[in-house]
């Protein structure tokens, strides 16, 4: 979906899945990219296969406890307590969210 077409250039940080999931199957797609620099972040969600709100609200808290492990296996902080700060900055961001504070 996103950079995979022909003629369009992969970015130099993408995750390249060969490496983190050699067995995906033919048959998944890609929802959603998450990018982020030292300015800004960017979210790129696409709907080219029929998916529903409730599918990603799932796949987003699996990314969080995905994120905790790999977080916790290249630093000291043990995954719960990663799991924790990934909790601690989706409340926050809810709350300015709510608040109507803006970035």
């Amino acid at each position: 979906m996103f950079g995979t077409s022909k003629g369009i250039e992969r970015h130099a940080g993408e995750i390249q899945m060969r490496d983190v999931h050699p067995d995906l199957p033919a048959d998944a797609f890609e929802l959603a990219r998450f990018w982020v620099n030292s300015e800004r972040s960017f979210v790129a969600v696409g709907f080219e296969q029929d998916w529903s709100p409730e599918l990603l609200g799932s796949l987003l808290i699996e990314c969080l406890y995905t994120a905790a492990d790999a977080y916790a296996s290249a630093t000291d902080i043990p995954q719960d307590d990663a799991l924790q700060m990934l909790w601690k900055g989706v409340d926050e961001e809810r709350a300015r969210l709510a608040s109507g504070e803006t970035h």
